[in-house]
C-alpha cells in the first residue's frame, strides 16, 4: 500500500514540474515575440503640418481631403470707403411706445371733439333758423343750442392744443422724422415697436466732423456680427457720455443688438479703397489674432493673419494678407487649426 502511495506522489510531482516548464517556455516565447515587435520600427503617417518660408502649411492627401468636408470660396475685389469710428447704443423704446399711446389718445380726443362740434353747430343753426322764423323755437332753446356749440368749440380747441403739445414733446425727444412716424402711424414705427428693427443712436467722438451723416453705416455690438444700418435723422440730443454729433440709424434685429447694448459704428467718411471681404466663416482666432487658411494648391492650406479693423455685413474688409482671387477655407478652418495643435503636441512628445 505504501509503495502505491509513493508512486502517486511521484506522478503528481512530475506533472507539476511539466506544467511549470510549459509556463516558462510559453513566457519565454512571448518575451521573444515582444522583443521582436519592439525592434520593428513603427509605421508613421506622413507629416501634415510644416513651416514653409515662415508660414504654417497644412497638407492633406487626396483621400483625407475628400473625407474632410472642407469648402473654399474665391475672394472678389470690392471697393470700400474709409470709415470714421463712432460709438453709441441701441435705444430702449419704452418711451416711444408711451408717446405713441399719448399721441393716439390725443388724436382720438380731437376727432371726438370735432364730431361733437359738427353736431352742435348744426343744431345751433337749425334752432337759430326756427327762432328767426316767427319764434318757432324759444329763446331758451336757442340759448341752450348756442351754449352747446360754444362749449364744443372750446373743447375742440383744447383737444387740438393737447395733440400739438404731444407731438411737440415727441419732436423734442425723438426728432422730426420719428415724431412724424408717430403722427402718421407709419410702418417704420410698427417695425421698431415690434422689435423687427432697432433704433441705434450713433455719436461721433468730440472733434470728429462730417459734412453730413452717411446714408448707411455698419454697426456691431460686442463680438456679434456687423450689420448694415440705415440713417433716420440727426438725433435731437447727444449722448452725454460722448458729447459729439449724434444720429439715429435703424438696424435689423440681430443677435447682440438688444436695447441698452453698446455698439461700435463705422461711418463712410473718406475715399474708396480696394480690397476683399473675408467671410466671417473663414476666420479662426488664435493667440488673440484673426487667421484664415488660403488654398495654396490641391490639399495644401496656408494660415495667414488678417485684420478685423473694418467689419462689414458678413465678415471683414481687408487689404492685406489675402488678395482677390485667393481661395479661403469657409468650412473646416477650425479643423485645420486643430490639426496644427495635434502636430504641435506630437512634436513635443517626440
Amino acid at each position: 500500500m505504501r509503495s502505491r502511495d509513493q508512486v502517486l506522489v511521484a506522478w503528481a510531482r512530475a506533472a507539476a514540474a511539466a506544467a511549470v516548464l510549459a509556463l516558462l517556455v510559453a513566457g519565454g516565447v512571448a518575451r521573444s515575440e515582444a522583443d521582436e515587435d519592439d525592434n520593428v520600427p513603427p509605421v508613421s503617417a506622413p507629416p501634415r503640418v510644416a513651416i514653409v518660408h515662415g508660414e504654417t502649411v497644412v497638407t492633406f492627401d487626396t483621400a483625407t481631403l475628400a473625407r474632410s468636408g472642407l469648402e473654399v470660396e474665391a475672394l472678389q475685389t470690392q471697393p470700400h470707403r474709409v470709415e470714421a469710428t463712432a460709438y453709441g447704443a441701441v435705444l430702449d423704446l419704452t418711451d416711444l411706445a408711451d408717446a405713441r399711446g399719448a399721441v393716439t389718445a390725443a388724436a382720438a380726443r380731437v376727432e371726438k371733439a370735432r364730431a361733437a362740434l359738427a353736431a352742435s353747430s348744426a343744431e345751433f343753426k337749425r334752432v337759430r333758423a326756427l327762432h328767426a322764423d316767427e319764434r318757432n323755437a324759444s329763446d331758451k332753446a336757442l340759448e341752450e343750442a348756442t351754449a352747446r356749440w360754444r362749449g364744443d368749440e372750446a373743447d375742440g380747441r383744447a383737444a387740438d392744443a393737447a395733440l400739438v403739445a404731444q407731438l411737440a414733446s415727441a419732436r423734442q425727444r425723438w426728432g422730426a422724422v420719428v415724431s412724424g412716424w408717430l403722427e402718421r402711424g407709419s410702418p417704420e414705427l410698427e417695425a421698431l415697436l415690434a422689435q423687427r428693427q432697432g433704433l441705434v443712436q450713433v455719436t461721433l467722438p468730440p472733434g470728429t466732423l462730417l459734412k453730413s451723416a452717411p446714408a448707411t453705416a455698419t454697426v456691431r455690438a460686442g463680438g456679434a456680427a456687423a450689420v448694415a444700418a440705415r440713417l433716420v435723422s440727426p438725433a435731437p440730443r447727444t449722448d452725454p457720455r460722448i458729447q459729439g454729433a449724434s444720429f439715429y440709424y435703424v438696424a435689423p434685429a440681430a443677435p447682440g443688438l438688444l436695447p441698452g447694448a453698446v455698439v461700435e459704428a463705422f461711418l463712410p467718411a473718406g475715399p474708396a479703397v480696394t480690397g476683399v471681404v473675408v467671410p466671417a466663416a473663414a476666420v479662426v482666432w488664435w493667440q488673440g489674432r484673426a487667421w484664415v487658411y488660403v488654398e495654396d494648391g490641391p490639399g495644401r492650406f496656408v494660415r495667414r493673419e488678417v485684420t478685423t479693423d473694418a467689419p462689414v455685413p458678413g465678415g471683414w474688409f481687408v487689404t492685406a494678407g489675402v488678395t482677390a482671387g485667393g481661395r479661403v477655407v469657409v468650412r473646416g478652418a477650425q479643423m485645420l487649426l486643430s490639426e496644427e495643435g495635434r502636430a504641435a503636441v506630437q512634436g513635443s512628445e517626440g
